[in-house]
Formats: C-alpha cells, structure tokens, sequence
C-alpha cells in the first residue's frame, strides 16, 4: 500500500502583505501633493493651449451648425477634462463637462448657437486665469449648468 502525502506551499504574497513597511501615509501623501505641485504648471500651460485652440474652432463657425467643428470642438474640450483638479482649478472641469454637455445636445439635435458656445469658452477662461471666490465660481456653473440644460429638448432655446 502507497501513502500520499500532501504539501502546501507557504504563500509569499501572503508573508509580504503581512510585513510592514513602506511609507506611513501622512508621507506617501505629502509626496503625491509634491508632485501634483510641479505638474500644475504644466496643466495649466495644456488648458490654455486647449482653450486657444477652442477659440480658433469657435472663431471659424459660423451660426449655423457645422458637424465636424462643432465635433472638433467637443474633441477639444473632452480633452481638457480632469486637468483643473490636477492644476487646483477644479471649476473648470465642470465648465469642460458643461461646455462638452451642451455640444452633444447641439450634435443631436444638428443645431448650433454660438452664444451659448461663448458663453462657455468665456467661463472656461475665467476659471483658469483667476482667483474666483468659491461663490464666483459656483455662480458661474450654475448659470453654465442652466445654458447647457436649454438645448437638452429638440425645440429648446429656439425663441
């Protein structure tokens, strides 16, 4: 007659989340604070090219609606989201997500109102090249948030 004899292997992975070690928190935060701090320059120099390049798009429609710049300044915008809360200004990624609302609502519907676009790429300059106070800046999406939710209808804005 044969025995068997089982074996388990110890797990390493195991061992090693058991072991302390690494940075307390408190550091590992500070460290990540440190590093957002050098790329605020840089966030901040990528929205302002962002924002130039919106303007030029916005500068070549004209007030009816036009797919592809009205596509291209969508693809702009999308692509400034996420870097306010990198640079600090966080305002101006609601402004993003609010400008990048109200152009799906104008692609839609195959509509374009320029004011409405302005208005936006106006804020999104505001947001970035001031100290709004806290109330400035939530005065400021609220009224984009309002813009944007008039063209959410087919037949909205229309007047």
């Amino acid at each position: 007659m044969t025995t068997a004899r089982f074996t388990v292997p110890k797990q390493r992975l195991a061992q090693l989340l058991k072991t302390p070690g690494g940075l307390p928190v408190a550091e590992a935060i500070a460290a990540a604070q440190g590093n957002l701090a050098q790329l605020k320059p840089l966030c901040i120099g990528e929205l302002d090219r962002l924002l130039a390049t919106a303007e030029k798009i916005f500068a070549a429609l004209g007030s009816a609606y036009d797919e592809d710049g009205v596509g291209a300044l969508y693809e702009t915008a999308v692509r400034g989201i996420g870097l306010g809360d990198v640079c600090g200004a966080g305002s101006v990624d609601i402004a993003l997500h609010s400008l990048c609302d109200l152009l799906d609502h104008l692609q839609t519907h195959h509509r374009y109102d320029p004011e409405a676009v302005g208005v936006h790429l106006r804020a999104w300059k505001l947001l970035i090249s001031t100290e709004l106070p806290p109330e400035g800046a939530q005065a400021v999406l609220a009224g984009l948030n309002k813009v944007s939710a008039l063209y959410s209808s087919p037949k909205a804005g229309e007047g």
